[in-house]
């Protein structure tokens, strides 16, 4: 009924396909962006591709982090790269 709807008078705030699929997600609706997390979870693309592929980055982006935490995977290259600035705020003389 809200997809028809929809269709009849157009999307509206709170009232897009994107939201009706994310409502529709215990009937079995999946969003494109969940479909490419799945496809990516089961081995069946890489990161790149899902990444490529994605509508939504930022989402694609977090679902490949949370399925690599599953698998126990790294989610940054960040480590190592960082360091405490052991010497902010001391003073220095000249």
């Amino acid at each position: 009924m809200r997809v028809r709807d929809t269709i009849l008078h157009g999307e509206s705030d709170g009232k897009t396909f994107h939201d009706i699929i994310l409502a529709g997600k215990a009937f079995g609706m999946v969003t494109f962006d969940d479909y490419i997390i799945d496809l990516y979870k089961q081995g069946f693309i890489n990161e790149e591709t899902a990444r490529a592929y994605a509508s939504n980055k930022g989402s694609v982006g977090r679902g490949i982090d949370a399925v690599k935490s599953e698998r126990g995977q790294a989610t940054t290259d960040i480590l190592g790269k960082l360091e405490v600035d052991r010497q902010y705020g001391k003073f220095r003389k000249h």
